[in-house]
């Protein structure tokens, strides 16, 4: 505990002594004035001139909140929140079940305000806290009789254990002094200022018995003040609410949702199992820097002969595959590096075509969950597409049974759409919007078709020509798509590989629980 004479001496007391001589003719002034014009004739016009700025200030403080408050409106209604503010906002990597709950918390936060809950109550703050804790857990455990409770020990203790580091971090940070104060230190201090609240309802009362017309004019203006300094306070105090709403919020839906990995580590910062396992098929894999990166993995799904291995050649740059004009050439999945800076940016993943019986249900499902981007390759010249939309949407029924997984962005490439009729014409580039042409009216029909068969968007549906000498729509407009949703790809990045950390975790673990267990029962043994 710290007393008040080592403060004094930690701040020196001859340094204290010397700006207290310094500042006491300014400090003396305020008190001389007001001595002055209480003795002189001027008080009346004093006390009027005080009356009189106290409502002006309190008529523009009235004007100033409406302003406000239709401002704020205005900006709910057209602008989003700022994203540089200091109020807490959803984790980019989130899933859409955690953006779901995320909603929860943000409207429980809206309902909260200073009237119903009592900043300085702190058990009334618990209690909100709770609250909060239950919006949570029941909307990951909507089945369970206690939500609350269905979390681990181990991770019960590293969400205290990060709240209390954060909060440490923010008090040392924005309170002056605030690693020398203690709890006793705050008790006093707490303690003193009801003293002084006591001694200030005496002098009030006091100052209205022996000078009833000042102690009037005191008093109005103390209240106006108050209420112009109370709104804002009321402000702060609902955010504090609000964001210690958001706060609990954030930290819950990391709890419950899964997320949390015991170790402080970057689910991203190394490959994943299934990605060293792909590396190891290449001749270099072993120059591999094993502080790499997990790589973006990007597979290439579609028909036999739709052009996936064309397109992969012509989209990234190199001759990674030798295309061969027999069905079914691609045998097996292969994957192939995308380097940049002499770094592996991606994994290109080449399958079979999905009509064949080289690609079963279950390595197709383990290809796709091990997805970031998704490139479905369909003929533009063939109509019989049901297979094509049955093996969407079971991948689409793949990640719904995964709700806390992203579904990778789906980009499908439109193949061959220089042999849609007028078969012999062809002179890109092709304007879809305006379409003049016979072929570009076949091409905008051929797109709007494949996007209603396959049920896409219509602007991730691209189409494109691969023959040789014909390369069209590559290196611009898909590139371009794949760049644009390279964040939603990082996304999905980071949920596979938390998921997969998640179970090296597991396994890590009983695996250390067993050989403690066998130590511990070789030293009884013993």
């Amino acid at each position: 505990m710290i007393s008040k004479t080592t403060l004094l001496r930690g701040f020196g007391l001859l340094r204290l002594l010397a700006v207290f001589l310094a500042a006491l003719p300014l400090l003396a002034l305020p008190a001389l004035g007001l001595a002055w014009i209480w003795l002189s004739d001027h008080r009346p016009f004093w006390l009027a001139a005080l009356g009189i700025c106290a409502v002006s200030g309190y008529g523009l403080h009235l004007l100033a909140a409406r302003i406000e408050r239709s401002r704020s409106k205005t900006d709910q209604a057209e602008q989003p929140i700022d994203p540089e503010s200091r109020t807490t906002r959803p984790a980019p990597h989130w899933s859409r079940q955690d953006e779901a709950c995320w909603v929860k918390v943000e409207e429980l936060a809206q309902r909260t305000s200073p009237k119903d809950w009592a900043v300085a109550d702190v058990q009334r703050i618990a209690l909100l806290g709770r609250d909060t804790l239950d919006v949570v857990a029941g909307h990951y455990h909507p089945e369970a009789d206690k939500p609350l409770l269905e979390l681990t020990i181990p991770h019960a203790l590293l969400i205290t254990e990060r709240a209390a580091r954060d909060l440490r971090r923010e008090i040392t940070r924005t309170i002056p002094f605030s690693h020398k104060l203690t709890m006793g230190l705050l008790a006093r201090i707490n303690r003193w200022r009801e003293t002084a609240r006591q001694y200030e309802t005496l002098y009030r009362l006091g100052r209205a018995v022996l000078s009833p017309y000042s102690a009037l004019f005191h008093e109005v203006r103390r209240n106006l003040g108050n209420s112009i300094a109370g709104y804002g306070l009321d402000n702060v105090k609902a955010w504090l609410l609000r964001e210690y709403v958001r706060k609990v919020g954030y930290y819950a839906i990391e709890l419950y949702s899964g997320k949390l990995l015991l170790i402080d580590e970057d689910p991203t910062a190394r490959p994943t199992s299934a990605t060293r396992s792909n590396l190891s098929d290449l001749n270099d894999a072993g120059k591999q820097d094993a502080s790499a990166a997990e790589p973006l993995r990007i597979l290439v799904l579609g028909r036999a002969n739709a052009g996936k291995s064309s397109l992969i050649n012509s989209l990234f740059g190199r001759l990674r595959i030798v295309t061969d004009a027999l069905p079914g050439t691609t045998q097996a999945m292969k994957a192939y590096r995308l380097e940049r800076e002499g770094r592996d940016a991606a994994l290109i993943l080449d399958a079979p075509g999905c009509d064949t019986d080289l690609l079963p249900s279950k390595a197709l499902r383990q290809a796709v969950l091990d997805a970031d981007l998704i490139l479905w390759v369909t003929a533009a010249n063939r109509a019989d597409r049901q297979t094509e939309r049955e093996q969407l949407d079971r991948i689409r029924s793949w990640y719904a049974e995964r709700p806390s997984r992203r579904l990778p962005p789906l980009v499908v490439v439109v193949t061959h759409i220089d042999q849609l009729r007028p078969i012999k014409e062809w002179q890109p580039p092709y304007d879809l919007n305006a379409a003049p042409s016979p072929k570009a009216v076949a091409i905008a029909a051929a797109v709007q078709a494949v996007a209603r068969d396959l049920n896409v968007p219509v602007d991730q549906t691209i189409p494109v020509c691969l023959a040789q000498g014909r390369l069209y729509n590559v290196e611009d407009t898909l590139a371009a798509v794949i760049l644009e949703l390279q964040e939603e790809s990082e996304k999905a990045r980071f949920l596979r590989c938390l998921e997969a950390r998640k179970g090296e975790e597991f396994w890590s673990a009983v695996k250390e629980q067993m050989k403690t267990a066998g130590r511990m029962l070789g030293s009884v043994l013993r």
